[in-house]
C-alpha cells in the first residue's frame, strides 16, 4: 500500500529549497492571474484537481482556479499548505471525476503538444 503521508511529506521536503527563489513556484510572493489552463504549473495540479472534483482543469473557469489558488495561497513556502489541503481532500473521499471523453481530450491534447511561452525570434529552445 502507498505511504501517501510519506510522499506529501517528501515532497513538501523536496520543495523547501525553493522558497528564497521568487522564479520558482514555491517562491512565488504575490496574486495568482493564471490566464492561460496550459499555464497551471503542474505542481499545483493534484490540489485543484481535487479542489474542483475533475481531471480534466479546462472543464473549471480560470477565474475559479485564480480564486482557489489565491485562498490557500500566503507567499513563499505556501506549497506545503496546498499539499496538506490536497492530502486532506484525498483522506476526507473526495472523489475526482474522469470520463472517456476526459481520456480521449487528454490523448488529443498530448498529441497537439505546442509550446505555451512565446519565444523571442531567433531563440532556440
Amino acid at each position: 500500500m502507498l505511504d501517501l503521508d510519506g510522499i506529501k511529506d517528501g515532497r513538501i521536503e523536496y520543495y523547501k529549497k525553493d522558497i528564497d527563489d521568487p522564479h520558482t513556484v514555491n517562491g512565488f510572493n504575490g496574486t495568482w492571474a493564471i490566464t492561460d489552463h496550459r499555464r497551471i504549473p503542474e505542481v499545483l495540479r493534484d490540489f485543484l484537481q481535487f479542489h474542483f472534483g475533475v481531471i480534466r482543469l479546462s472543464r473549471i473557469k480560470i477565474e475559479k482556479i485564480n480564486e482557489a489558488l489565491n485562498e490557500i495561497w500566503e507567499g513563499p513556502g505556501s506549497l506545503e499548505k496546498v499539499f496538506n489541503k490536497h492530502r486532506e481532500l484525498q483522506q476526507s473521499g473526495k472523489d475526482v471525476k474522469i470520463m472517456a471523453s476526459d481520456i480521449a481530450k487528454i490523448v488529443a491534447e498530448d498529441e497537439d503538444d505546442q509550446p505555451v511561452a512565446d519565444a523571442t525570434p531567433g531563440l532556440t529552445i
